[in-house]
This record gives structure tokens, C-alpha cells and sequence, in this order.
């Protein structure tokens, strides 16, 4: 049974929405830096609809894009100041949206879409291990067939949203296809036996969002359970949720730069007064950087909108992390002319920007790789 079908919200109204819920809801909040989100938060992120906006209205959610979402985030992230509960948020709509809505069967999606879109029910990615990280060639739980199903078994670490998720979808290796290892995906329910919830320490930033790790142990589940289509879930699956992360990602560390670039003029002013011509080409270096970053950002969640095929959403990326990258270093450069500190102690909103660009680095380097390679083999001229 589908939820009660919404009204799709604008994204000049998810805007307010999300500016409004961070003024009303996170602002003077202490307990944001803690370990985990804090229940009432996630429960209004819920009842107002914000953790259901890429939900289908038929599903109880807001049926908006990608494109709509980005400039939420960012104004959600400027005006609260928590890159950490964004990043939840954002794992939980491209968990929703990518996962769930695009590679679900129909039984699945009634099952779950109606609970996301009110947050009753949270979704946890289980890809990265120990020592292995999401290197697929290193990736090691298994899934072996029995009667009915398979047996998982393997331990997962750093799962976003893990202590709150009634389910993971957890990644494991089911044979190998042209010398290399073929994954299948599961939904795997919480309370499943031989699932094993783990503590993790906590991170230091990125507060609220909570992670924790998983260890399976001749995990029965259902052969109901799979996912999408056995053996491909790294190209169907792995490849889009990353892409479609760090599109969103983009708006979160715009909205915290954007942040931090309205700080400085704050303190510029209080206690600077006038600036001279070089101060004030830093600042408006800054600006530029940052309009420009919105406009390629918003060309890649367009991107993902059209249904554009992996490479050119990935092309996109690489200029966004491109611009991304310039944005921090005039950021710097600004902070610099005016003899201001930048580098924040740890958990602070600089230390969380810079954080996520490391996160995001990885990915970003592969793909300027990969886009150079296409072009010094003579099969893409730039």
C-alpha cells in the first residue's frame, strides 16, 4: 500500500522550508555536536516532509529532482551550520532515490518508499570494510547460495546512518564475471541472525551523523531479499549512489563555504573597518568562485534529472570538484589578506569542509584520470 500522495513542493518552497526548519529547529541547539542526531530532529525532518522530497508523491514523498534538492541543502547547511546532519539527510535521500526508487521491484518500493518519506524507517548503505574501504578489487564479504537464499557473511565499517537504520543494504561478492568480482546487494533487516551491529568511536566532526559497522555470520536471507539484478550491483548500484552523493555533497559544502564567506565580511566589519583594493579582490575572488560553483553544480544534479549517462554526470563532477577546490583556496586567500585564521579546531565548520573534501578526493582524482585517458588516446578531443 503507497502513503498519502503529497503536493510537490517548488524549489524556491523547499528553500524556505529548509531555511525555516534551521532556523526554527537547529539554531542555539547544543546538542548537534554530538555523537548522534538528536530523535525529536529526525522526526521533524520526517513530519515535514523534508527526508521524503525525492520520494515519489505516489509514495508519500515530494517527487523532487536532484536539481531541486542541491540548493535546499546549501541553504540548510548556511543557515544551521551542520554539514554533519546534511550529510545524513543526503545519504538517506540517495539511499531512498537511487536505491530504492530506481532499482527496487514494485513489492519493495510499497514496502519501504511510504516509511522513508516519513523517516520510520532509515536505510544504511553496508559497502565499505575494514582495510578494504570501497575497493571493489578488496572488498571481501561474501554471498553464498543455499536452499532459498544465501548465506552473508564479512563485516562492513563506516556506515552512514547505521546506529538509526532498521535495514542495511549490504554489498557483498557473489562470483566473478570476465576476471572480475561480481557483487549483489541485499536488503538485510536489522534484527536478521547472524547480523552483528558495531560500535564505532566517533568520528570528532561531522557531527551529528552517526555511523557504526556491521559483522555477518552465516547471514541467512531470502533469495526476496536481492536487490536489483544479481552480480551487477557495483555498475547499477555502487557507480550511481556515488554519483549522485557527491553531486549533493557539493551543495552541502557550498552552503558551508557560503557560510563561512558571510562570517568573514561579518568580521572584516567589526573589526577591520575599510579594505584596501588587494582585501577586496580576495573577497570578491571568493564570490566568484562560489556563484560559479552553484552554476556547475547545479549542471550536474541537472544532469542526473535527464537521465544523462554515467560519463557526462561524472564530467560534470570533475568540474564541480574543480571549481570546489578553487572556492577553498580563495576562501583561504581571503582569510589570509586580512590577517584572519581559517583553519578551525577539530569538528569546527572549516575542519568539516575540509574533511569532506578528503572524503570526496579519491573519487574526484579517478575521474579526472579516466576523463584524460579518453582524451590522450585520441577518443574524446577536449
Amino acid at each position: 500500500m503507497t502513503g498519502r500522495k503529497k503536493k510537490e513542493e517548488k524549489p524556491s518552497e523547499m528553500v524556505k522550508t529548509a531555511v525555516r526548519f534551521a532556523e526554527r529547529v537547529l539554531s542555539g541547539r547544543t546538542d548537534l555536536d554530538g555523537p548522534t542526531i538528536p530523535p525529536d530532529v529526525w522526526k521533524k525532518m520526517g513530519r515535514l516532509g523534508l527526508l521524503g522530497w525525492g520520494i515519489p508523491a505516489a509514495y508519500g514523498g515530494g517527487g523532487a529532482g536532484f536539481s531541486h534538492v542541491l540548493p535546499a541543502m546549501e541553504a540548510f547547511v548556511r543557515t544551521g551550520a551542520s554539514p554533519g546532519l546534511a550529510l545524513s539527510w543526503m545519504v538517506h535521500f540517495v539511499t531512498a532515490k537511487v536505491l530504492i526508487e530506481g532499482a527496487a521491484d514494485t513489492r519493495r518500493k510499497k514496502e519501504l518508499l511510504p516509511e522513508l518519506a516519513t523517516g520510520r524507517s532509515t536505510l544504511s548503505i553496508a559497502l565499505s570494510e575494514p582495510g578494504a574501504g570501497s575497493d571493489p578489487r578488496r572488498i571481501g564479504a561474501t554471498a553464498s547460495r543455499c536452499r532459498g537464499g544465501v548465506l552473508l557473511d564479512g563485516q562492513k565499517t563506516w556506515l552512514t546512518n547505521g546506529p538509526l537504520a532498521d535495514r542495511f543494504v549490504v554489498f557483498a561478492v557473489e562470483g566473478e564475471r570476465e576476471g572480475r568480482k561480481s557483487f549483489t546487494a541485499f536488503v538485510v533487516p536489522k534484527d536478521t541472525a547472524g547480523l552483528t551491529v558495531l560500535e564505532m568511536p566517533p568520528l570528532g566532526f561531522l557531527r551529528p551523523s552517526p555511523h557504526c559497522g556491521i559483522r555477518l555470520e552465516s547471514c541467512f536471507v531470502p533469495a526476496t531479499a536481492v536487490l536489483g539484478r544479481r552480480g551487477r550491483a557495483w555498475e547499477d548500484l555502487s557507480k550511481p549512489f556515488r554519483i549522485a552523493e557527491d553531486t549533493l555533497l557539493a551543495g552541502v559544502l557550498i552552503g558551508a563555504m557560503s557560510r563561512e564567506l558571510r562570517l568573514l565580511i561579518g568580521r572584516i566589519g567589526e573589526t577591520q573597518g575599510n579594505a584596501g583594493s588587494g582585501e577586496k579582490e580576495r573577497v570578491g575572488a571568493a564570490a566568484a568562485w562560489l556563484a560559479a560553483a552553484r552554476r556547475v553544480s547545479l549542471d550536474a544534479a541537472n544532469a542526473l534529472d535527464g537521465r544523462d549517462d554515467g560519463d557526462v554526470a561524472e564530467r560534470r563532477l570533475v568540474a564541480v570538484h574543480s571549481v570546489l577546490q578553487s572556492l577553498q583556496e580563495a576562501l583561504g586567500a581571503a582569510h589570509t589578506a586580512f590577517g584572519l585564521e581559517r583553519a578551525g579546531a577539530r569538528g569546527s565548520l572549516a575542519d568539516d569542509v575540509a574533511r569532506l573534501f578528503g572524503l570526496g578526493s579519491p573519487a574526484a582524482r579517478a575521474r579526472r584520470r579516466k576523463w584524460g585517458e579518453t582524451i590522450l588516446t585520441g577518443e574524446e578531443t577536449p
